[in-house]
C-alpha cells in the first residue's frame, strides 16, 4: 500500500510540473524544450567546467538579489517561486562566493559575502543561536554551526573582530545546549544526529581563531557520540531525518564534518581527538559508497548515485539527491588530499559530470539558469521540482576542487 501511494504521489508531482512550469515561464519553444527534458528525465547540453561554474555563480547572485541583497533565497520552487532568505546555507555559501571571487578576481563577490555575514549578525539572537528562518522564533543547533563557518572565514579574510565575536557568541550557545552524552537534543530538527559533526567542525574553527579551548571539549564530546553511532561497515545510525533512511545529503554532511575535524586536529594535536581515528572512519564509509557508485548506478547512469541507503549500503530509490552527490564529490576531492587515491578522484569526476548534465544553461530565465535541482528526476525525490541554494553551492565547490592544482587548497565551509 505504501509503495502504491508513493507511486501515486510521484505521478501527481509529474502531472503538476507542466502546470507550475508554464504558469512561471509561459509557453514557447525554449520553455517546451526545458519542460520536455524535465518530464523525460533527460539531460541538457554538455559544456566545459568553466561555463557550468560561471552559470552556477550567476544563479547564486540571482538568489541573493531575490532577497534584496541580504541573505540568499533558500530555493526557487516551481510551485512557490523564490523562497525567503535561509540563514543556515547563506552562512556557508558566503564562503563559496568569497573563494570564487578570490580565484577569479571578482571583488564584487567579496562585498556580497560581507553583506551576507553582516545580515547574519543582524539576525543573531541574544542567546547567540541562529534562527531556522528569519520569520521563525526557533534557533537551531545545526544552522548555527554553519553560520559560524561563514563568520570564521570572514574574520580570517578581513580581520574584522565583529565576525569572530559573533562566532564566539554562537559557540557559547552551542556549548550551553549540549547534553551530558555529547549530543544535542534541544533546538534540533529531529533530535541528536550524526551530521552534527559539521557543528563540531565549526566549534574547532572558533577554538582555532579565538584560543578558547572549552570549545574543543564541546566538539570532542559530540564527536565521541557520533562515532558510537557508526556500524562496522561504516553506516551511521541516527543520521537520517527522523525515521527516514540517511540520504546522501546527511551522510556527506557527517563524513565531511568528521574529516575536517581530523584535519584541524593536526594543528591542535590533541590525543583525545586523535584516538577517535576520524579519517579512518570516514574512509570506511567512503569506500563503501565508492563501491556502490560503480555497482548501484541509478538508471545505469555513471556517477548518478541513488538518494538513500540502508544499513547494508543498499538502495531501492528511483531518484538521486543531487545535493548529496555534489557534497560527496567534494568530500572525495578533500579526502584525496589527505589519503591520495586515484579511485576517489575518478568517482568524484564521474559524479560531477553526471550533475553537470542536469544543469540548465543558456536559457533566458535567471530563476533556473545555472541552478542545480534538488533531485533527479526533477519531479521525484529530495526537494523535487525545486532548486535549493545548497545544491548549487556544493556543485560550485566540486567544480572548483576538481580543477585546482594546489594540493592544499580548501573551501572551508
Amino acid at each position: 500500500m505504501k509503495n502504491f501511494l508513493g507511486l501515486l504521489n510521484e505521478k501527481n508531482r509529474q502531472f503538476m510540473l507542466p502546470i507550475y512550469f508554464m504558469r512561471r515561464f509561459g509557453i514557447g519553444k525554449s520553455q517546451m524544450k526545458i519542460l520536455k527534458t524535465f518530464l523525460q528525465a533527460g539531460f541538457f547540453e554538455e559544456t566545459s567546467d568553466q561555463v557550468s561554474l560561471e552559470a552556477a555563480i550567476r544563479w547564486l547572485i540571482s538568489a541573493h538579489r531575490a532577497c534584496k541583497g541580504r541573505g540568499i533565497s533558500a530555493k526557487f520552487s516551481m510551485s512557490q517561486g523564490w523562497d525567503v532568505a535561509y540563514p543556515e546555507t547563506s552562512g556557508y555559501i558566503l564562503v563559496t562566493l568569497q573563494t570564487y571571487g578570490e580565484l577569479f578576481n571578482k571583488p564584487d563577490l567579496f562585498e556580497r559575502a560581507a553583506e551576507i555575514g553582516n545580515w547574519e549578525i543582524d539576525i543573531q539572537t541574544d542567546t547567540g543561536g541562529i534562527l531556522s528562518t528569519p520569520q521563525s522564533e526557533k534557533t537551531r543547533i545545526f544552522n548555527t554551526g554553519q553560520v559560524i563557518l561563514g563568520w570564521c572565514h570572514l574574520y580570517e579574510k578581513t580581520g574584522n573582530t565583529k565576525y569572530l565575536a559573533a562566532a564566539v557568541k554562537a559557540a557559547e550557545y552551542l556549548r550551553a545546549k549540549q547534553e551530558k552524552d555529547g549530543s544535542w537534543i534541544q533546538d534540533t530538527f529531529c533530535g541528536p544526529r550524526t551530521y552534527h559533526a559539521r557543528v563540531d567542525w565549526s566549534l574547532l574553527r572558533v577554538a582555532q581563531l579565538s584560543g578558547q579551548k572549552e570549545f574543543i571539549e564541546t566538539a570532542f564530546n559530540n564527536l565521541n557520540w557520533v562515532i558510537l553511532n557508526q556500524n562496522n561497515n561504516g553506516w551511521f545510525n541516527n543520521c537520517g531525518f527522523g525515521n527516514e533512511l540517511p540520504n546522501m545529503h546527511v551522510i556527506s554532511y557527517t563524513l565531511r564534518g568528521l574529516l575536517e575535524c581530523d584535519r584541524l586536529n593536526r594543528m591542535f594535536k590533541l590525543e583525545e581527538i586523535s584516538t577517535l581515528n576520524l579519517t579512518s572512519r570516514v574512509r570506511k564509509a567512503t569506500n563503501e559508497l565508492c563501491d556502490t557508485a560503480e555497482r548501484q548506478l541509478l538508471f545505469g547512469i555513471p556517477g548518478m548515485l541513488p538518494t538513500s541507503y540502508d544499513k547494508n549500503w543498499l538502495s531501492k530509490d528511483k531518484h538521486a539527491c543531487l545535493t548529496g552527490n555534489a557534497q560527496f564529490a567534494c568530500l572525495l576531492y578533500h579526502l584525496n588530499q589527505v589519503v591520495p587515491n586515484e579511485g576517489y578522484t575518478r568517482v568524484a569526476d564521474t559524479i560531477m559530470e553526471a550533475i553537470k548534465r542536469t544543469q540548465i544553461k543558456f536559457c533566458e530565465f535567471p530563476e533556473i539558469n545555472g541552478a542545480i535541482a534538488g533531485s533527479y528526476p526533477f519531479y521525484s525525490g529530495y526537494l523535487n521540482r525545486a532548486f535549493p541554494n545548497w545544491a548549487t553551492k556544493f556543485f560550485i565547490d566540486g567544480l572548483i576542487m576538481k580543477n585546482q592544482s594546489n594540493e592544499d587548497f580548501s573551501i572551508p565551509a
